[in-house]
């Protein structure tokens, strides 16, 4: 029970606390692509959900590994500086060459699972989804986010995951709904129209969102 609690703390941090697509920018350009795009914003969701829970539990056992490896690690520290005792298992450097390879391998396992699939338009729509979900997991970035967080679990890994997706969910269907509004309100001037007012609309909303946070997020 209690690593569902951690869990859902791990999602709701993630959507709503430590949104890293208004709070840092991260995957923005894609939230904003995906946004005019109602049939790519579920796939991309979850798809992102997938490899950012995964990928995030397994660097959690890779760390959990080599923490369990301290005296290898401090001899491999003094004899050739790889890895640094000062850190909980490693250098955040190697964690991210780490989780980036582990992206890769599951990157390449989903395209082969694809593959098989029959040949329809759902199959090239996820053939055409899979690699920008794979690449804006590797930028938001939430196991190098976990590995700075201290005395980390598992349920919250797998929450945190999760909520990546969440919440790249929420901002995109935001951000559609509000670009419908905009693109019928013809209040707004020629000069304002379009982008301009998109980015305006994102940047009111990422205030909000930081609200969450405390106003922690901007200073």
């Amino acid at each position: 029970m209690s690593e569902i609690m951690y869990m859902i703390n791990g999602a709701i941090y993630a959507v709503f606390l430590h949104n890293l697509l208004f709070s840092g920018g991260l995957g923005a350009s894609e939230m904003l692509r995906a946004a005019q795009r109602n049939s790519e914003i579920v796939l991309t969701s979850a798809l992102i959900s997938v490899f950012s829970a995964v990928s995030a539990l397994l660097n959690l056992g890779v760390n959990v590994l080599l923490t369990s490896q301290r005296d290898i690690l401090e001899w491999l520290s003094w004899r050739y500086g790889i890895f640094s005792a000062q850190l909980p298992g490693m250098q955040v450097v190697w964690h991210a060459f780490i989780f980036a390879f582990i992206l890769l391998v599951l990157y390449l396992l989903v395209n082969l699972v694809v593959h098989f699939l029959p040949a329809s338009k759902h199959k090239l729509l996820f053939q055409k989804r899979i690699g920008a979900a794979a690449l804006n997991t590797l930028v938001i970035s939430i196991p190098l986010l976990l590995h700075l967080r201290a005395n980390t679990s598992i349920g919250f890994a797998l929450g945190m995951g999760l909520g990546a997706g969440v919440a790249f969910y929420v901002v995109t269907l935001l951000v559609n709904s509000g670009m419908h509004v905009l693109r019928q309100n013809k209040a707004i001037p020629t000069q304002f129209s379009g982008v301009p007012a998109t980015l305006v609309y994102t940047g009111l909303l990422a205030l909000a969102f930081t609200g969450f946070a405390g106003g922690l997020s901007l200073f």
